[in-house]
């Protein structure tokens, strides 16, 4: 399986945008993480995670906090083709739970390490039913 099958679509805010803001988006959306533009390009990505460790956790005014100041850059991106088990090791080489997913260096999605993981279990379940069927006959 390829990452363009599980991956997810991306928001995208300004980078002077508050964190309040963010928050309310992720809310409504149902969503982790938004990717963060500046002059019409990603420059980051700020995530559930950030917001928590880098604002709640410090006592931070989520009001007067903007993504830039918190977004995570680099990007770690993936293209779309690749085999999900590429995603798997780049999510464990770069201690991340998000991968930008990326076709003909243009940004198409997001791919999560939580989709990445139900992805891996199916399919390893799948194989073992496919051998158990193989070895009865």
């Amino acid at each position: 399986m390829i990452i363009k099958e599980i991956m997810h679509t991306t928001t995208k805010v300004p980078h002077e945008v508050s964190i309040t803001k963010i928050a309310s988006i992720m809310r409504q959306k149902l969503i982790g993480s938004v990717l963060v533009e500046e002059k019409s390009k990603v420059v980051g990505i700020v995530t559930e995670r950030d917001i928590l460790n880098k604002v709640v956790a410090t006592g931070k005014n989520s009001d007067k906090i903007l993504a830039k100041e918190i977004m995570t850059s680099p990007l770690i991106t993936i293209e779309a083709n690749s085999p999900v088990e590429e995603a798997s090791h780049l999510l464990n080489k770069h201690k991340t739970r998000r991968l930008v997913v990326t076709e003909n260096k243009e940004i198409v999605g997001i791919v999560t390490a939580r989709s990445i993981a139900e992805t891996l279990r199916f399919s390893f379940a799948r194989n073992t039913d496919n051998y158990s069927r193989a070895m009865e006959k």
